[in-house]
């Protein structure tokens, strides 16, 4: 691996990989044969629809925490909440709202997403 401070030092050498090093606007650049910098796994994304979720709340006894949640939250939170389709663990609404009640948004649409008939 080589560091160069420069896009067209790190052009000449044609890396496999140039990682950015935002601290000192340097370029790390991993060459043929070079060992890669491990990757960080994916996040995982779990995804339900309006009525999985919906469904989910009413099964869990959460639904008076979070129609609560909504009912403070700004008209774009609300807006979200009352015409989304889809939610997915991954959306900052459901982040927000699932971190305010003290939950993690993955476990929840996850186990939303199982919910069927």
């Amino acid at each position: 691996m080589q560091n160069v401070k420069t896009l067209q030092a790190r052009d000449a050498l044609k890396p496999v990989l140039a990682v950015h090093v935002e601290a000192d606007d340097s370029w790390d650049c991993y060459l043929h044969g070079d060992e890669l910098p491990p990757v960080a796994a994916p996040i995982p994304i779990a995804a339900c629809s309006s009525w999985q979720l919906r469904r989910y709340l009413n099964q869990s006894g959460l639904r008076n925490a979070v129609d609560a949640y909504m009912a403070s939250a700004d008209q774009d939170t609300q807006d979200g909440w009352a015409t989304a389709s889809v939610f997915l663990s991954t959306d900052p609404f459901v982040a927000a709202a699932a971190g305010a009640l003290g939950l993690d948004p993955y476990a929840i649409i996850g186990a939303a997403s199982e919910m069927v008939g």
